[in-house]
């Protein structure tokens, strides 16, 4: 196990929870967009409805007022979704950018390690060739 196992381990956990909460962002986004979608369909029929009589002309108005206010309520959380969607987005950002250094940190560490056992490897290899050598200059 190396040094850096444990703080990789960490800061992929991490990416996961940021990618998760972006996930989950996105999706209550979604759900926004398709209930205004929703709400959207229903005015236009209810105005189809309210153009069939005066009674229903006269009721449309209070009705057609809660659907603006309703409308506009979720354009505001829509709003503030996509708010959070881009400080997720800076967050995920963030923490791959971590990850990486570890990640990068771990393979330079195994890089040095291996050179030094290539090297000492070497070494022996030498030693071991310069004792045939003497030996057979005898």
């Amino acid at each position: 196990m190396t040094p850096f196992d444990s703080q990789i381990r960490l800061h992929k956990w991490q990416v996961d929870e940021a990618q998760r909460r972006l996930a989950q962002l996105r999706l209550l986004e979604e759900r926004f967009r398709a209930d205004r979608d929703l709400l959207d369909a229903e005015v236009l029929n209810e105005q189809g409805v309210a153009s069939g009589g005066f009674e229903n002309a006269l009721t449309y108005a209070a009705y057609a007022a809660r659907l603006i206010e309703r409308r506009q309520r979720l354009d505001r959380s829509i709003a503030e979704v996509a708010l959070q969607i881009a400080e997720a987005l800076e967050a995920l950002g963030d923490a791959f950018a971590e990850l990486k250094k570890f990640e990068l940190a771990a393979e330079a560490a195994e890089t040095r390690a291996r050179k030094r056992r290539d090297r000492l490897d070497r070494q022996a290899e030498d030693e071991v060739s310069l004792g045939i050598f003497r030996r057979q200059a005898k």
